[in-house]
């Protein structure tokens, strides 16, 4: 099954010409074209690297491919060529951020819905095995605080860049029903409170932070965790498993939710 990529920038493009390509680990599964528009030196070593085609289009790689991962930097930039790799009949691995607007990953799960076809991306980090080994931690009554990298003033889309992590991370633990928002931003540092009928979850971010912390506080008991950042080959994964049963690895409407979070953070705290 032919795979195509469509952005070169981000490190993810690399990720997934790694795990797919090298080693025959998903024999039958490969990436095989590329527009690297956003990046055409990094588009050809990566062509040249793995043996694949570059095109001059969006719309090539969706024609030659049967399904299409979108990895620009800018999540403003997924909504147009994901609808149209979805209205081609091509199964779509949207990378993070989903989308920088609610309307747009709405327009996305109906569409998804409507003609059954396949979804998944978002943030790598929500698929750590460690995370969903954490949840049954997560009782009645428990708080849950999110530490993580993200930068209000990144020039790709400002806080959604990285701040999509978290956010995703919050609604994987605690359900997709979040009840209310309340954020503050200090220097470039963004707290935010994300309440639940059971749970408490705190989003706590900063530039240029490393690791990722998940500390939970319940039933009288605090629990921190480093959570190992072997994330590189989550996506890929999630992707070739997704083709291979014909079943997404959630339900879509969990990209939509997380959009409208992370809109609800950033308008909170005045981002």
């Amino acid at each position: 099954m032919n795979i195509g990529i469509l952005g070169a920038e981000n490190s993810h493009a690399k990720h997934f010409c790694e795990t797919i390509n090298r080693g025959n680990r998903f024999p039958g599964y490969r990436i095989t074209h590329l527009y690297a528009a956003d990046a055409p030196q990094v588009g050809e070593e990566l062509a040249r690297d793995y043996g694949l085609t570059l095109t001059d289009s969006e719309d090539a790689v969706i024609a030659a491919c049967d399904a299409v991962v979108v990895t620009y930097r800018k999540g403003s930039l997924h909504a147009a060529p994901v609808l149209r790799a979805l209205k081609a009949g091509k199964a779509v691995f949207n990378d993070k951020p989903f989308s920088t607007d609610v309307e747009k990953a709405a327009e996305i799960v109906a569409y998804a819905r409507e003609h059954q076809l396949l979804v998944c991306g978002g943030s790598n980090l929500k698929g750590l095995p460690n995370i969903a080994a954490f949840k049954p931690q997560i009782t009645p009554g428990a708080t849950v605080v999110i530490t993580f990298a993200a930068d209000p003033n990144s020039e790709y889309d400002g806080y959604w860049f990285y701040g999509i992590h978290a956010a995703e991370l919050c609604l994987t633990l605690c359900g997709m029903d979040y009840r209310d928002v309340a954020a503050f931003r200090t220097g470039d540092t963004v707290v935010a409170t994300v309440r639940f009928d059971q749970v408490t979850c705190v989003l706590v971010t900063t530039p240029g932070i490393q690791d990722l912390h998940i500390s939970i506080n319940a039933d009288g008991k605090n629990v921190a965790h480093n959570v190992e950042m072997a994330y590189q080959s989550v996506g890929p994964a999630e992707l070739v498993t997704m083709l291979k049963t014909g079943q997404p690895p959630r339900d879509v409407g969990f990209y939509e939710a997380a959009t409208r979070l992370l809109t609800d953070i950033i308008k909170a705290a005045g981002l």
